[in-house]
């Protein structure tokens, strides 16, 4: 007879059970039940009976490791990477693709229809992305230098230890290319400090990549192409008929294959919204400031960090945009600042904000502005879905809601949301 959780419980904390995994999760792990209470299991697939071992239980749930895949889920699969369980970049490489899929779509709408009673009359999809691995142009290395040598790759899952990668099957080819070269760079002439990040960046456009450490304005100081040889640190990329120019300091969407697509759903809404006047908040190098300038009035574009509000300047003008300023200010002080009374004329306001999301006091600062249209681009769900409820406190209403994968083989996803005010 199956002893119950609580007869567990009494035991010590490494006790072992047998759980079905029931889904995946924000977060990555997978989720199943026992005696009513919830289990997470890392590396986990739904469907999967597994003997696990606890490793901690607080009020609510137990995280366990598996110990024995009794039953092994229909949707597992053999992961393509040697360093996947160990390296922290991927949670969902043993899952079937259109699971992972699945799974995204799932936890999205779940989130929307919870906080959100509007979305339930609304179709919530997730776009898939062409291309499961080789899609990322853009990655961050941690170099530790030691007694015992030289380490180059990514964060352990849940570590600040670096694991040692030669190569990742997620990034371009030139990326990995540019891992081999540093490697070979180091080996010759180590690195005189003992902890160093370092920013990669590639365009398939121009066939080059180059690299930087951050500095106080995150220059580049290292640079190099695929043809060798020192280059100028700036690489190009061409989405939708502009060209961009961008560091590898500076933030742009990291999915090759997926950047248009996020631009063609996000510019749709905008048309959709008429002509009217802009404003496009975290604006970083202009990727939707150019294309917007298309479809509006005026725009304008709010940047906080300086070399990518002058990325966006650059751009702007190699685009031959003369609807467009670009400010370089903190979002929330420029936003505090320019709607005091009487209200800008803005008709959308577009945002894009770091995973931690906007904040209460900027979603706060919006209604203000009177805009009759909010686009709300994420890669955090939950953190956009918290800053989504002080908007519907004034007023405003979801009428669209898209996910898109610009990260497969992990449990993050790009979330596109229209809200209309009346």
């Amino acid at each position: 007879m199956r002893k119950s959780f609580a007869e567990h419980s009494s035991k010590k904390p490494d006790r072992e059970f047998q759980v079905r995994i029931d889904k995946l999760v924000y977060g990555g792990e997978g989720l199943g039940r026992l005696d009513g209470r919830v289990i997470f299991v890392p590396f986990s697939a739904p469907g999967d009976m597994l003997l696990v071992r606890t490793l901690e239980s607080r009020k609510g749930f137990t995280r366990a490791e598996i110990r024995e895949i009794l039953h092994p889920s229909a949707s597992r699969r053999m992961p393509a990477c040697r360093y996947f369980g160990i390296c922290g970049g991927c949670h969902w490489q043993h899952v079937e693709y259109c699971t992972q899929l699945e799974a995204k779509r799932s936890i999205l709408e779940e989130i929307f229809r919870h906080r959100f009673p509007e979305t339930h009359q609304i179709e919530i999809g997730l776009k898939p992305c062409p291309a499961e691995y080789g899609y990322r142009s853009r990655a961050r290395i941690q170099v530790r230098r030691s007694a015992v040598g030289l380490t180059l790759g990514f964060f352990r899952m849940r570590s600040h230890a670096v694991e040692q990668i030669e190569e990742c099957p997620l990034l371009r080819p030139l990326l990995n290319n540019a891992l081999a070269a540093l490697r070979a760079r180091f080996a010759k002439s180590p690195p005189s400090a003992g902890v160093l990040e370092i920013e990669i960046a590639a365009s398939e456009d121009t066939q080059r990549w180059n690299c930087s450490p951050p500095g106080p304005e995150g220059e580049c100081r290292i640079a190099s192409s695929s043809r060798g040889g020192e280059e100028d640190c700036l690489l190009v990329r061409k989405i939708r008929g502009f060209a961009y120019s961008v560091s590898p300091s500076s933030f742009f969407q990291a999915n090759d294959f997926m950047i248009s697509n996020l631009v063609s759903s996000v510019m749709s809404l905008v048309q959709e919204a008429g002509p009217g006047s802009a404003l496009d908040l975290y604006a970083g190098v202009g990727l939707f400031t150019l294309p917007l300038a298309r479809y509006s009035r005026e725009v304008v574009a709010v940047e906080s960090t300086a070399i990518s509000a002058g990325l966006c300047r650059v751009n702007v003008a190699a685009a031959g945009l003369d609807n467009v300023t670009v400010i370089q200010a903190d979002v929330g002080e420029w936003l505090n600042a320019a709607i005091s009374p009487p209200a800008p004329d803005v008709d959308l306001v577009l945002l894009d904000p770091p995973r931690a999301g906007a904040g209460r006091t900027i979603m706060d600062h919006l209604p203000r502005i009177e805009a009759k249209t909010v686009i709300y681009v994420s890669c955090d769900p939950q953190t956009l879905a918290r800053d989504l409820v002080a908007l519907r406190e004034h007023g405003y209403r979801i009428d669209f809601v898209e996910g898109l994968d610009l990260f497969p083989q992990s449990y993050h996803f790009e979330t596109v949301v229209r809200l209309r005010r009346g």
